[in-house]
């Protein structure tokens, strides 16, 4: 008697194998490892090799599975991570709440790894290296597969996905039940290297895209090709084709966060240059004479504030008084937020306030121990009146009751600007980054109160007891600079002229920035214990922790969410809490001190320059006329045997002309330069994909981009896909939900903020339960 054939074993394809998709990895084997184990199979020790597959999971990601392309383990180990080494995981802990009590993680986190292969540098305040954690994360893969049960089939395609689609429903007889897997139709996954895989659950996990150039940056890039420059778009700064930049020429860099500072490290100590340690923290720079000559630039001119974290003041949690669970529930009149019911919450009108309270305390707090000489009177009295402004606000729980003349003021009206009116709040907010939070000095007090009832009534803005508290802060701390301002520590260079960049001049540029730079340095070194301004760090750390809770939760609104938290709260929070570690900047004043960096100021504006091109009619081939010029001297003594094997050589390439022009209107005079990179983190818009999976997929209409209906009514797109709440099914152009396609990573960012790299340890962290949640939704359906 003949068998009948075997339906195939359920397929999953997983594209993008990065932290995000390893996650999911995990997470499937973990879960189906139950679900098939009293069904088929042993465990891969067991002898009998001829054991059924019950489940076929294809990983798609040119790069290797764990690692993946941001974490490669063959980058240069001098390119270090943002967070430190306690700060990541692969694997649920005790903390998920998906776990049972009884169940063990099925491995370490990254400091537990780290731990057990020998490393002996503190865990809190080390920033490891990116490949290290690459290591961390193939390690990691490494574990999955080889703890994954003989039913388990793990297939690696090292290649990309350029295209999923839905095969026909076939034709079924009517005795195969509706639920049944075979009534659904699969999908053809088609790669570039021609493999075809069909999958019955698909998992968007790709990351980092490519995105198409806005239409200055494509006109610098076609500039450059005419003239004979250099154009480097936004990327990954280890994917970026520095090797193409000669000695010498002078290189403006737009943007000063993270890719710059990894981008300087590229261009100098992976180029042979060193630094010594100096007294107090500082460096000097030994240059090898194979450096280009940087001039940064950025919209606020200055990086994002270093980290306050080093051996001596490891990262720590700070516990927050004012903006808890607990104020957010009694806010919007609720028990707690554990419940079905949501809080509906406005940040800049209810938990903004509440941020800004603990802001306050931590910044005086911290104050009054390191220059109680600052105070005229009982530093008491200042967190008497925070307190009693949190106590208020409390009691006013509706925008009704907070603000009764509301029903009087417009959308317009509520967006007009008032020159001190975020100033003298207590509860201030902005729209933008421009006029966040700002402390009022006695003259902007005295402004503000002539209008005090006005502003009161206009959303997202004071208070009845902002006047109340300027009083107090200005009779408590006489001297402006002692004073909270979050307005200036995000905005220093607001309001400043410059008629030099040169070193030594007066009204020097570069001397502010040194200044500006060793301050900076020299807080960080203090910690959030021993400097008041890097105090607000802690809390601004934690309340971000909490917000990403919220929204994921759905308690905030999410018109609030887009207008007010990511329109000018994210980037306040970014500047202040998403610096690099303090390593990176005692090395940006020993460059600038070097003179390998220069600073352009902000607001920079970037021009082609077509006299160039008319004194430079080849630019490509008069490159070798104007080879000496420009070429940093190599100190004698200096091996150049790097430079030669990366062919960075004065032989092997020359400057290019300095076709571009770059200017400030806050410094006088123009910087000129042969090559443009803009290191700013790209924007990640799915809108802009140009990535061929996704691109094609939203031109088909089998994704959308998120949209938002604003206040007023209008609609808005957002950066991220269009997406069912977890476990985050996509949606199709017609508003349709598949129920076989998922979407995690930096797409999910129109239902997550700030999207992390990693999943942190001990914290029931939103990237392992968006995991399990997609795993269990999967499963149920094979």
């Amino acid at each position: 008697m003949s068998q009948a054939p075997q339906t195939p074993a359920p397929a999953v394809a997983i594209i993008g194998v990065g932290p995000r998709g390893l996650t999911v990895l995990e997470r499937l084997v973990a879960l189906a490892a139950k679900r098939f184990a009293g069904t088929v199979g042993a465990s891969r020790s067991a002898a009998d090799a001829t054991t059924e597959t019950a489940l076929t999971i294809h990983l798609i990601d040119p790069y290797p599975p764990g690692a993946g392309i941001v974490w490669r383990t063959d980058q240069p180990e001098s390119l270090l991570m943002n967070t430190t080494i306690a700060e990541q995981t692969v694997f649920p802990d005790s903390s998920c709440s998906f776990l049972g009590p009884e169940e063990a993680p099925t491995g370490p986190s990254m400091a537990e790894w780290y731990l057990a292969n020998g490393g002996t540098e503190p865990l809190h305040s080390t920033f490891p290296s990116r490949s290290l954690y690459g290591r961390y994360l193939r390690d990691a893969y490494r574990r999955i597969r080889e703890g994954a049960p003989d039913f388990i089939e793990i297939v690696e395609h090292p290649t990309k996905a350029e295209s999923v689609i839905d095969l026909p429903a076939m034709d079924l007889p009517q005795s195969v039940a509706e639920s049944s897997r075979a009534t659904v139709p699969e999908q053809l996954v088609r790669c570039q290297n021609g493999t075809t895989i069909v999958a019955s659950a698909v998992v968007l996990a790709v990351g980092h895209i490519p995105s198409a150039q806005p239409e200055e940056r494509a006109r610098l890039a076609a500039f450059a090709e005419l003239g004979g420059g250099l154009y480097l778009p936004q990327g990954l700064p280890a994917e970026t084709p520095v090797t193409e930049v000669a000695p010498g020429e002078r290189v403006i860099v737009r943007g000063m966060g993270l890719n710059y500072f990894d981008l300087q490290t590229l261009f100098t100590h992976e180029r042979g240059g060193r630094y010594e340690t100096q007294p107090g923290g500082l460096l000097r720079y030994v240059p090898s004479g194979d450096e280009p000559r940087l001039a940064l630039g950025s919209r606020r001119g200055i990086p994002y504030r270093s980290k306050p974290i080093c051996h001596e003041h490891p990262r720590r949690d700070w516990p927050l008084r004012y903006f808890t669970k607990d104020n957010i529930a009694l806010l919007a009149g609720i028990e707690h937020l554990d419940g079905e019911r949501k809080a509906g919450a406005r940040f800049n009108d209810q938990l903004w306030p509440l941020i800004l309270a603990d802001l306050r305390l931590a910044y005086y707090h911290t104050l009054s121990q390191v220059r109680p000489e600052a105070f005229a009177d009982d530093p008491g009295q200042l967190r008497e009146a925070i307190g009693e402004a949190v106590s208020r606000h409390l009691t006013r729980r509706t925008w009704q009751e907070t603000h009764p003349q509301s029903g009087e003021v417009g959308a317009g009206e509520a967006r007009t600007t008032a020159p001190a009116r975020a100033a003298a709040s207590a509860t201030a907010t902005s729209g933008a980054a421009r006029t966040v939070g700002a402390t009022a000095t006695s003259s902007a007090a005295r402004t503000a109160g002539a209008t005090a009832t006005e502003d009161a009534a206009r959303q997202g803005r004071v208070t009845r007891e902002a006047f109340a508290w300027s009083e107090i802060e200005e009779a408590l701390v006489p001297d402006p600079a002692d004073r909270m301002s979050l307005h200036t520590l995000l905005n220093p260079l607001e309001g400043e002229l410059f008629t030099s960049r040169e070193p030594g001049e007066p009204g020097s540029l570069h001397e502010w920035m040194l200044d500006f730079l060793r301050t900076d340095l020299r807080n960080s070194l203090a910690g959030p214990t021993g400097s008041p301004e890097k105090a607000l760090f802690t809390v601004l750390w934690q309340s971000r922790l909490l917000l990403k809770e919220l929204i994921v939760a759905g308690h905030i609104d999410r018109v609030s969410i887009d207008m007010e938290i990511l329109g000018w709260f994210e980037g306040f929070v970014s500047g202040i809490c998403d610096g690099p570690p303090p390593q990176r900047i005692a090395e940006l004043i020993a460059l600038a001190e070097a003179g390998i960096v220069s600073f352009i100021g902000p607001d920079m504006r970037i021009e082609e320059s077509p006299d160039a091109l008319r004194e430079n009619p080849e630019a490509p081939e008069a490159e070798a006329e104007t080879a000496s010029s420009g070429i940093a001297a190599r100190p004698d003594g200096v091996d150049s045997t790097t430079a030669k094997a990366k062919g960075l050589t004065n032989e092997a390439q020359k400057p290019r002309p300095e076709i571009f022009t770059v200017t400030s209107a806050q410094a006088a005079g123009a910087i000129t330069g042969s090559v443009v990179i803009d290191a700013a983190s790209p924007t990640n818009s799915v809108s802009r994909a140009a990535d061929v999976l996704l691109y094609g997929m939203l031109e088909r209409g089998q994704l959308t981009a998120a949209r938002l209906t604003l206040d007023d009514g209008r609609e808005k797109f957002l950066n991220g896909l269009a997406l069912t709440s977890r476990p985050y099914r996509t949606i199709d152009v017609e508003g349709n939900v598949h129920p076989r396609r998922f979407a995690l990573s930096i797409q999910l960012s129109s239902k997550q903020w700030g999207l992390a790299i990693a999943a942190n340890p001990g914290t029931n962290a939103a990237t392992l339960n968006d995991s399990h949640a997609a795993a269990e939704a999967i499963l149920d359906l094979l």
